[in-house]
């Protein structure tokens, strides 16, 4: 009984070092490239610096998508927001307007219209750091 108890045992912490070793390569947002487009003019804006960084993902976690939808095609700017990282392929999020928003060539979804029009004065706050 207690040879099986230390199989046992000696089991389940094999098993667990097994998991510690393939723990997954993290991926670190090295750079952030911005394409702001509103009425024939573009506003273009790379950032490197942790703070500007930390800024423009900050107002990508507040917009939210929900809900699959179609974006309207009147809306008055699109901007292309595109995250890269350390490791991998980089993302690219794709708003329309304040209202609707695509990741990574995915389906459009509804984002909150308030939050959506934050991109504009958040450009104009902070400019390139490249």
């Amino acid at each position: 009984m207690k040879r099986l108890i230390w199989v046992l045992v000696f089991t389940v912490l094999l098993s667990g070092c097994a998991v510690f070793q393939r723990k997954p390569v993290s991926r670190a947002v090295t750079g952030i490239q911005v394409e702001y487009s509103q009425s024939g003019s573009t506003i273009h804006r790379t950032y490197t610096g942790q703070k500007s960084m930390q800024s423009v993902l900050t107002y990508i976690r507040l917009l939210r998508p929900f809900g699959p939808v179609i974006p309207d095609e009147s809306e008055d700017f699109t901007c292309r927001i595109t995250l890269q990282y350390s490791h991998g392929p980089d993302s690219t999020y794709f708003q329309q307007g304040s209202g609707y928003l695509q990741i990574d060539n995915g389906e459009w979804k509804a984002i909150d219209k308030t939050n959506g029009q934050l991109i504009y004065p958040l450009l104009l706050l902070l400019p390139s750091d490249a």
